[in-house]
């Protein structure tokens, strides 16, 4: 469970993503145990330069001008705005990715390789994979269904306008042909073979500029996940430390097998009606300086594991507080559009933009929660680490050591948080308020239209 060689644990925490990320143009990122984090290697960063080119800037830009360009009615002016406030500011992610990338590569190194020298729980390692792939399954999940009723909602408006185009006669003016998702077209699509070309480029672009924001954003969920079960991990360690020290010792001892089986029975969470029988076991084998010198050791251990677990948080709080920034602005603004989006499109019984209006909306909150929860959770774990060290059977233990344990029970009780550039803390308080003023703007809104 703790041997950082062992072949059964997992590898490539994030190879989803980073595959998604490959494919984006985002840059060539690297798995931790390949030993290279070259961003751009070759060819690839003429790809990532036309794909940038194209999808986002091209795309993207073409997204922000429409609701700015023409007659535009509130109805599509708010659902234009929803999808242009979220894409641009996701700009501010692409730089932090594209320049950053050497950090947040150090910090996932960090947590899938570099931990494992110290304590490790390999199931909790898995379990937490696990829970990251459905996290990351249900926004994407939201996202297709998002993109999917904008095109089946396009499919059948630009039905409806062939079936009233063909009652007009040769000389009624024809109404405008409008594509699933507004967006500022220079050219003219109104031709069969000219509409089913932008239909597709939309669509592409749809899928693209989405699968950036949705890959983005499970991938820093799933990191800050990773670090706060290391945390839950940590806590282990502290809690398990006096007696893997004497686990150890014990398997030291030459003599028969069965019997170390016997006092081992029960891994390292020994009894304590069981500990005393070992500590008299050990003690008949080693002085007490080589008893000291190995919880000693032990403990040491799991401080240096602490210290590398804060400075592996601390650094990602610097690399992305930005990041943070940017999803607390877009998902206020997004999450405010889109409720007004709804209850336009509820009111006039719009079914199909309805369910694209709610799935989007939904996919808004799982984007903002992700960040939020996983953060809250990172702190609260980390916490949590003060209580472990009081569980430690430090009572057992020299004064020296437990000198030891009161330095990191008081690193512990400072809170390790993630900030959004130093504005907001990333928590359930901070997912609450920014519902709270979406919701107030939207109530602002919505008696203006009235």
């Amino acid at each position: 469970m703790a041997n950082s060689l062992s072949s059964d644990r997992p590898r490539r925490y994030f190879g989803i993503h980073y595959r998604l990320l490959r494919f984006l143009g985002l840059g060539w990122w690297h798995h931790p145990d390949e030993g290279d984090t070259r961003n751009f290697p070759g060819w690839y960063l003429y790809y990532s330069i036309l794909t940038q080119i194209v999808w986002v800037a091209g795309f993207v830009g073409l997204e922000t001008i429409d609701p700015f360009v023409g007659e535009k009615d509130m109805d599509r002016f708010m659902f234009s705005l929803s999808f242009v406030i979220t894409h641009d500011l996701t700009c501010i992610k692409l730089y932090l990715f594209f320049f950053k990338n050497q950090a947040i590569q150090e910090i996932v190194r960090t947590i899938e390789i570099d931990v494992y020298d110290y304590y490790q729980n390999i199931d909790k390692n898995r379990r937490t994979i696990r829970i990251t792939r459905i996290m990351t399954a249900s926004f994407v999940f939201f996202g297709w269904i998002t993109i999917g009723n904008t095109d089946v909602y396009g499919t059948i408006m630009d039905y409806r306008w062939k079936r009233e185009v063909a009652l007009l006669n040769d000389t009624a003016e024809k109404p405008m042909r409008t594509l699933p998702q507004p967006i500022y077209i220079p050219w003219k699509y109104q031709s069969d073979e000219s509409y089913i070309a932008t239909f597709v480029l939309e669509t592409v672009g749809l899928l693209w500029t989405g699968h950036i924001v949705m890959t983005i954003d499970t991938f820093i969920g799933s990191v800050i996940l990773h670090m706060s079960s290391q945390f839950a991990i940590l806590q282990e360690a502290f809690m398990t430390a006096y007696d893997r020290a004497l686990s150890q010792l014990i398997s030291d001892i030459p003599f028969d097998i069965d019997m170390q089986d016997n006092l081992l029975s029960d891994g390292i969470n020994i009894p304590k009606n069981r500990l005393e029988a070992i500590e008299a076991k050990v003690k008949t084998f080693y002085s007490n300086v080589q008893i000291e010198s190995a919880i000693e050791k032990t403990v040491i251990n799991c401080l240096r594991q602490h210290q590398l677990l804060i400075s592996c948080v601390e650094k990602f709080r610097d690399t992305y507080s930005y990041g943070f920034m940017t999803q607390l602005m877009s998902s206020m603004a997004a999450i405010c559009v889109v409720m007004v989006q709804v209850s336009q499109d509820a009111s006039s019984f719009k079914s199909i933009r309805l369910v694209t209006s709610l799935a989007f909306f939904i996919a808004m909150i799982i984007q903002l929660a992700i960040q939020c929860f996983t953060a809250n959770e990172l702190t609260l774990q980390a916490e949590r680490v003060s209580d472990a060290v009081m569980q430690s059977k430090w009572e057992n233990m020299t004064p020296r050591v437990r000198r030891y344990l009161l330095m990191a029970m008081m690193r512990a009780q400072r809170p390790l948080r993630l900030s959004a550039a130093g504005f907001a803390y990333m928590d359930n308080r901070c997912f609450l308020a920014i519902m709270k003023a979406a919701y107030s703007y939207y109530a602002v809104l919505s008696q203006k239209e009235v």
